[in-house]
């Protein structure tokens, strides 16, 4: 039995529904127009939208969606104008190690400062302030080691022809690793197969598409090498040299498979949002899909687990990505859109490919006029 078939959804709800499509496309598609980023736009709408009307057509509520894909857009926009005011990545992989660990510092220490810890009843104003300024500082060290990973490997991969190879290396390493979350050798060759794909394609394609996924997985490597430098000291000390090699190899994987979402989330966020803002204009539009479908997934996970608070802020869905559970239930979310559901499923994401493109050819439309505009007035 589905959750929601298409005929238990009133008439003013399934309006509702195709308005909010349309109105998100076409404010992608404005972006993409303003941006000069008209195949981007369409592209991010239809993936977006045909993933949210999925969902929409068989979850019971649609809510978390709504307002997490909202809230993720709109700090995709605010951090990606920010990033294009500081400027792009620099060439040499000094300079965008630097780069990158300067954004990451100042990510982290907002990050903080948004997430930080709360005193009890009774503290002191000086204890509160304490732990507001240790949350920034964490925050900031944090984010300035994922920085530095990003820039610096993205600054790698666009030095030569070579940097494909890297590329290729670094995707194969971490989809295995991401993969071993299974627990299923399939699941792992699966996942090398596809991050390694993913990675020597966005160096052939570069700009926006490349700063997204090497900066993703810049950011999973971040806490995955820092796990395994204690597992390798931790069995050089006890076993000797071969013994930490072989901890360093294993931590990692026992890392994600004993819940790692509190490590990766964090960091494979910041990475993205580092390799984003280092590819220019296009890396707005780019960055603000990015958070949206990170958002209107952190909505469906609410709407799975049937919290009672369902409605994401953006400040709600930072802390859910930096403080979320030990996991996310992937295996059920894959689950909603198969099975017995799949055909409500389909349904609906044609329906959101549909309007989801309609509304972004629109905006993409408004968005070069008011450019030509502002040209002719400059």
């Amino acid at each position: 039995m589905i959750d929601k078939a298409p005929t238990s959804i009133t008439g003013a709800k399934t309006w509702r529904d195709f308005l909010f499509m349309v109105i998100i496309g076409t404010c992608l598609g404005i972006i993409g127009g303003l941006a000069d980023e008209v195949a981007g736009s369409l592209i991010g709408a239809i993936l977006l939208l045909g993933l949210f009307g999925a969902y929409n057509n068989v979850l019971e509520g649609n809510r978390g969606m709504m307002s997490g894909l909202v809230a993720g857009g709109i700090s995709g926009i605010i951090v990606g104008q920010i990033g294009l005011l500081l400027g792009g990545l620099p060439g040499t992989p000094v300079s965008a190690a630097l780069f990158g660990l300067v954004r990451g510092m100042l990510l982290g220490a907002v990050v903080g400062l948004l997430t930080r810890a709360r005193p009890d009843e009774g503290d002191s104003s000086g204890v509160a302030l304490f732990l507001v300024f240790g949350s920034i500082v964490v925050g900031a060290f944090l984010g300035a080691g994922v920085g530095l990973a990003a820039g610096l490997t993205l600054s790698i991969v666009g030095l030569s022809w070579w940097g494909t190879i890297v590329a290729l290396l670094l995707g194969v390493v971490i989809g295995g690793y991401l993969g071993s979350y299974f627990q299923a050798r399939r699941a792992v060759f699966s996942g090398a197969a596809l991050f390694g794909l993913l990675s020597f394609g966005s160096a052939f394609v570069g700009g926006a598409f490349e700063g997204l996924v090497i900066g993703l997985l810049a950011g999973a490597l971040t806490p995955m090498l820092v796990v395994a430098m204690i597992g390798f000291s931790g069995g050089l000390t006890s076993r000797g040299f071969k013994a930490g090699l072989e901890e360093a190899v294993e931590a990692p994987e026992e890392m994600i498979q004993q819940g790692a979402v509190p490590f990766l989330a964090p960091a494979m966020v910041l990475g993205v949002i580092v390799g984003a803002v280092a590819s220019g204009e296009g890396g707005l539009l780019a960055l603000a899909v990015t958070l949206a479908l990170t958002g209107m997934i952190l909505g469906v996970i609410t709407e799975i687990e049937r919290r009672q608070t369902n409605r994401l802020t953006i400040r709600r869905l930072i802390e859910m990505i930096m403080l979320g559970s030990d996991r996310w239930p992937l295996v059920e979310m894959v689950a909603k859109v198969s099975g017995k559901n799949w055909r409500t499923a389909v349904i609906g994401a044609a329906i959101g490919l549909m309007l989801g493109g309609v509304g972004a050819a629109v905006g993409s439309l408004i968005g070069q006029q008011v450019r030509l505009w502002f040209d002719a007035l400059i």
